[in-house]
């Protein structure tokens, strides 16, 4: 297991194990939450129809390297009066030590920067993708990559080889496809180009955005690159998240406090119909963190920041 420390749990955000830790507020905001314009199943407008009859009322579409979700999210949330969609991502980056996922929210999804450095991620997204299945080839565990891309219905990723995987009959789980082959040290990862995370999270900016640490349990050596990215425009780290037990929670919100991070949170939902997965609605921070947000991304940007919907602003 991971702590603040830094033990890499690569693959584990699948793993059906351990059963959701609820706060103890209504659960009315979801910063982390997927489609099927990256890694998830459902389209935005299922994953929004799904929401609606929740308690939630703020949430983030943040797909991997992808804001393609977005506009169709926001689409199908203004036939619900009572939800709003702030427009977001989550950035893969890495250093010399680790891998480390950013969330920006608030951004502006047709920057011409950041789309034409998404453009580029899709690219060699794919281009790994297609090596890990070769890889896979050689080791006598075959899949086919008609039926990744028709499972990935756009964005190609490991979580969509690893579903393929499932179907093959090669491992009995997403989570056993990650540890075994597709992870970090498995014998089938071909990693891809990633951007520093500082330079992450000055794309954001550039966007229009604001940054915070996703999944801050899967980081090796956190607290320097907490450090270094704080020096750097941060503004919060997930805290309420997927099924972290008090002491996790604790140990994260120690960090957010020495280092005036908003502590945010969601429930890093794909829709993979694994036991145990935490749904929209049952896990979430608590329902002040949005305005804490827009008000450091008003500081960041300005009070007349384009990005935050209307009714948030």
């Amino acid at each position: 297991m991971s702590d603040s420390t830094g033990q890499n749990e690569q693959g584990s955000r699948y793993d059906s194990k351990t059963p959701a830790v609820h706060p103890e507020w209504p659960v009315e905001v979801d910063l982390h939450l997927h489609t099927t314009a990256s890694d998830g199943t459902l389209t935005p407008t299922q994953l929004i129809d799904q929401i609606s009859a929740t308690t939630l009322r703020t949430v983030a579409i943040t797909d991997h390297d992808s804001t393609e979700g977005v506009a169709e999210a926001i689409e199908a949330a203004n036939a619900s009066s009572n939800l709003t969609v702030i427009p977001g991502i989550e950035l893969g980056t890495e250093n010399e030590d680790s891998e480390l996922h950013l969330l920006g929210y608030f951004i502006d999804i047709d920057h011409p920067e950041l789309q034409k450095t998404l453009e580029q991620f899709r690219s060699e997204r794919v281009d790994a993708a297609r090596a890990m299945v070769d890889k896979l080839e050689e080791i006598k565990r075959p899949v086919s990559w008609e039926r990744i891309v028709e499972m990935a219905g756009g964005s190609v990723g490991r979580p969509h080889i690893a579903r393929a995987m499932v179907e093959a009959g090669h491992v009995d789980t997403v989570a056993e496809a990650f540890d075994r082959f597709l992870g970090e040290k498995g014998i089938a990862r071909v990693p891809r180009p990633k951007l520093h995370p500082v330079e992450a999270l000055k794309l954001i900016h550039s966007a229009g955005g604001i940054g915070s640490i996703a999944h801050p349990r899967t980081v090796r050596n956190l607290k320097p690159l907490v450090i270094e990215l704080v020096e750097a425009g941060l503004v919060g780290i997930e805290v309420y998240a997927e099924k972290y037990n008090s002491d996790r929670r604790d140990s994260y919100i120690d960090i957010a406090t020495r280092y005036d991070l908003v502590a945010t949170g969601g429930t890093d939902y794909h829709a993979l119909g694994a036991k145990n997965e935490t749904t929209p609605g049952t896990n979430g921070p608590p329902p002040n963190t949005v305005e804490k947000l827009v008000t450091r991304a008003k500081h960041k940007h300005g009070p007349n920041v384009g990005n935050i919907p209307s009714g948030l602003a």
